[in-house]
């Protein structure tokens, strides 16, 4: 995986958030600014073109080192590591060095959670949850693992795949309220419903709206129309997550710590895409990769492939 494939599958997850939150963010400025009397002066669309400049400049704001940071205090809830967080993070620090990965070269913060977390967030910021310390402070992980798990994201980081992630949190607020609502509302269905009962419903709807548009009106064709965007923009989400995760896999071979990360992996997780993951990890010679990031010691070329290419 190549950062120029990965940018390409990020590009293809935000279409439909982009095309969403636009006129999210037009109704959100009417509602907002329609009522105040000298926004109506500017005309019919004085509201629209005000919310639009204003989404604009604090995407540009955002953009920034000073920026970042405030993103990341009030949108990740994450603050700088007190003295027993920094203390529980100097032996991980220890091993970044010893692996090449500068630590000085991130600003890190302490975010909320309780289970084992990383987040890379703009240029420089990683932001750590409390679990990942809490684990490191009561043994159940171990330095490596936490500097593996760091070195995976900094991968990501240093790729530029992050780089401009403050600036999309802003323009893509609207989108990530209504996503949230949905997965609430499909939350409390599945309480009620299997989940092959609700995909089963999911692919009736679609087959109705396809006969009633061939039977009765064409307009019916919607509700299909709005299941296929659904779907493929599931898709193009799944395929970005992936995507990302094997630019920090390939920064992980790169700094000799993908054994451990591999190992972290199976401790974990049981599904078979985590398994495949773990197992290119520790043999990466099976299957051809490209580096991903400049520094660190070449990637092992491919000796053995399962494919005719």
């Amino acid at each position: 995986m190549t950062v120029r494939r990965a940018r390409r599958a990020r590009a293809r997850a935000l279409v439909v958030p982009m095309l969403m939150s636009a006129p999210m963010w037009l109704v959100i400025g009417e509602l907002a600014l329609g009522w105040y009397g000298p926004v109506r002066q500017l005309g019919r669309y004085g509201p629209a073109a005000l919310t639009l400049l204003a989404v604009t400049v604090l995407a540009a704001a955002a953009d920034t080192e000073a920026g970042e940071r405030w993103l990341a205090r009030v949108f990740l809830r994450a603050r700088a590591p007190r003295l027993h967080q920094r203390h529980t993070l100097a032996p991980v620090a220890e091993v970044l060095l010893r692996h090449g990965v500068p630590p000085q070269q991130m600003a890190l913060l302490v975010g909320p959670g309780q289970q084992v977390d990383v987040t890379a967030l703009g240029r420089r910021t990683v932001v750590v949850s409390r679990g990942m310390i809490d684990a490191l402070w009561s043994g159940q992980l171990g330095p490596q693992q936490a500097a593996a798990v760091i070195t995976h994201e900094m991968g990501v980081m240093r790729s530029g795949l992050t780089r401009h992630d403050p600036a999309a949190m802003v323009m893509l607020a609207p989108w990530k309220v209504w996503i949230t609502w949905i997965a609430i509302m499909w939350g409390i269905a599945a309480t009620f419903l299997s989940h092959r009962v609700m995909v089963a419903c999911l692919v009736i709807h679609a087959g109705v709206g396809i006969w009633l548009g061939t039977t009765e009106d064409p307009a019916m064709y919607v509700s299909t129309f709005v299941l296929a965007v659904a779907l493929t923009t599931w898709w193009a989400i799944r395929s970005w997550d992936r995507a990302r995760a094997q630019v920090g896999d390939q920064y992980l071979l790169q700094h000799h710590l993908a054994g451990v990360y591999a190992d972290l992996l199976d401790g974990t997780y049981t599904d078979d895409h985590t398994r495949d993951r773990a197992v290119r990890l520790r043999h990466p010679q099976l299957q051809h990769r490209h580096r991903v990031v400049g520094d660190g010691p070449p990637v092992a070329r491919a000796v053995l492939s399962t494919t005719d290419r």
